[in-house]
């Protein structure tokens, strides 16, 4: 098994694709801002440098199998399965000021025109090899590398290099992450700031819908400083890219049809009525984050209510609706009703053709503060599966009900309700793993929680060993041990199920 920590890349980058714009008659660069060569080698193989791997057809492992959808990026999260891809790879330069802060700036290029950052644009040339389009290291445990060299024109100083690799070039319409150097007033994200923003404070933000989805997402940057002062024309920089998002899958089975609620009609009374389930989503409760520090990849101090007030009638009350998820699926129309369960949901899953899947990526999120209020629930839980419906006529949507994610630990210091989601990390309710060229689900690994089995107890979730290695203690803790160990191998690692 291929761990899932970080990805070997020799990168060193030509200009292109952040230009800001300036026409080609902008004024010419001061004669005494050297220029300088920069190599970028992105990974933490310790080969890496003697090793250079550009050729991506030859490289780059594509599963070909039939299960695989053959789509255009953003990849879609099916399994726990360690793949990766990106098409937008780009590095930022971060200059060290008069307070020894290292701030956002712009290089210029050889005319004088500021760039916002250094484009690769080769990332993209794997989507021509197969329309599966998945980057992984293949038989020879090879991953995607390429290797350019970058020209730049740089004030004397002190720099910093920030390295950013994304999957989402040709979405079409909003990318549902920021760009550093474009403001979105809907999500209150105002970019960066060349002069003022701190490498240490970079950040990302998703869009402020729901579900609050990202994309897949890498960062790292350099641990050393490059001096620039004449001195040298050519550099050599080092950084280690590894996911800065997690990820999360719901694949579940016999999924209630109804749930008893409470309806309001065109006249404004009330009563309580078995109302059709019409989806289901993954809420996190409390506070949530729509943003995520690239400097370690972090979560940030959430500013986002996770539930809606509530409008019900005190006498005839119905749980809140989520004013924002992470996952949400919906009940296909072909479904139908067998023994008040949800049947033939997936045609195509021969082994669990009432399963429902959906899965994605979503920003690290801290651990959920406890409310404390003795008024009833506070849904402040970290991680809820939420039943939806539709009211009347008008299909206004209600919540009927929340049902709290257990994490599946056996330490005792460890709140299983209350725990992180960390970059890097896969969050799975239930078990889905394709083998390893995506031809065929293996019964062991192709296992959707029985919500009818489950009843109203708590769903238990897994954080699967494939994205990352654990050992020892229990997510959550302070020091919850959760940590990568090159040498532990394939085993799942602690109390962790």
């Amino acid at each position: 098994m291929k761990r899932f920590v970080s990805i070997p890349i020799l990168l060193a980058l030509m200009l292109g694709g952040c230009t800001s714009g300036i026409p080609d008659g902008a004024e010419s660069a001061p004669d005494d801002m050297p220029s300088v060569e920069v190599e970028f080698l992105l990974g933490t193989d310790a080969e890496l440098s003697a090793s250079v791997r550009s050729d991506a057809a030859a490289r780059t492992f594509v599963p070909d199998g039939s299960l695989l959808p053959r789509r255009e990026p953003p990849r879609t999260v099916l399994s726990s399965n360690d793949w990766q891809q990106v098409n937008d790879v780009r590095v930022y330069f971060f200059r060290r000021n008069a307070s020894g802060d290292y701030v956002y700036v712009k290089p210029l290029d050889a005319q004088g025109r500021p760039l916002d950052c250094l484009s690769a644009e080769e990332f993209t040339l794997k989507f021509g090899i197969s329309p599966y389009v998945v980057w992984w290291g293949g038989e020879e445990d090879a991953d995607e590398a390429h290797a350019w060299v970058g020209r730049v024109r740089l004030d004397p100083g002190e720099y910093r290099f920030l390295a950013i690799a994304r999957d989402d070039r040709h979405v079409s319409g909003a990318r549902s992450l920021a760009d550093p150097n474009v403001a979105v007033a809907d999500w209150e994200w105002t970019g960066w700031t060349a002069g003022t923003t701190r490498l240490e404070d970079a950040t990302l933000a998703c869009a402020r819908t729901s579900p609050l989805a990202a994309t897949e997402l890498f960062c790292g940057s350099t641990s050393d400083p490059v001096r620039v002062d004449g001195s040298r024309t050519a550099f050599r920089c080092a950084i280690g890219l590894e996911r800065a998002v997690a990820g999360i899958l719901l694949y579940v089975e016999h999924i209630p049809a109804t749930i008893r609620a409470c309806v309001h009609d065109a006249s404004g009374t009330h009563h309580t009525a078995d109302v059709p389930v019409t989806g289901l989503a993954v809420v996190r409760g409390g506070r949530l984050s729509d943003r995520v520090r690239l400097w370690d990849r972090s979560a940030v101090a959430g500013t986002l209510t996770a539930v809606s007030a509530q409008t019900a009638a005190p006498d005839c009350p119905n749980p809140p609706l989520p004013a924002y998820s992470l996952l949400e699926v919906a009940i296909p129309d072909h479904a139908e009703v067998r023994d008040g369960i949800y049947t033939n949901l997936t045609p195509g899953n021969t082994a669990h053709p009432d399963a429902l899947l959906q899965g994605g990526f979503v920003l690290p999120q801290a651990e959920p503060e406890e409310a404390g209020s003795d008024s009833g629930e506070d849904y402040d839980r970290s991680l809820y599966l939420v039943f939806l419906g539709e009211e009347g006529s008008g299909g206004r949507r209600i919540a009927l009900e929340w049902r709290p994610i257990r994490l599946a630990t056996d330490d005792s210091a460890c709140d299983p309700l209350r725990f992180p989601l960390l970059a890097n990390h896969f969050y799975s309710i239930g078990r889905r793993a394709f083998s390893a060229d995506g031809t065929r689900l293996d019964a062991a690994d192709d296992l959707p929680i029985d919500l009818r089995s489950e009843g109203g107890a708590q769903i238990t979730i897994r954080i699967d060993p494939f994205w990352n290695e654990y050992y020892g203690g229990a997510i959550g803790n302070p020091s919850h041990g959760v940590n990568v160990d090159p040498e532990w191998g394939e085993h799942p690692g602690g109390s962790l199920q």
